[in-house]
């Protein structure tokens, strides 16, 4: 029997900011375009943010 993996809450931040992101700019003209709206700013930023961490926390992985 195989033990259960633990749980990766970065990974699970990272992919629901993912989905925020995916799911705001589907819809937000301005934010297709360079300037995000003012709405869509945080959104973008937060996955910029983890995307980052979880990079980081991958490269720390395989050394």
């Amino acid at each position: 029997m195989t033990a259960a993996r633990p749980r990766n809450e970065l990974f699970l931040r990272y992919m629901g900011a993912f989905e925020d992101a995916t799911r705001h700019m589907a819809t937000c003209l301005a934010c297709m375009r360079a300037t995000p709206c003012e709405e869509g700013a945080p959104v973008l930023e937060r996955f910029a943010r983890l995307q980052d961490a979880y990079r980081q926390h991958q490269l720390k992985q395989q050394r």
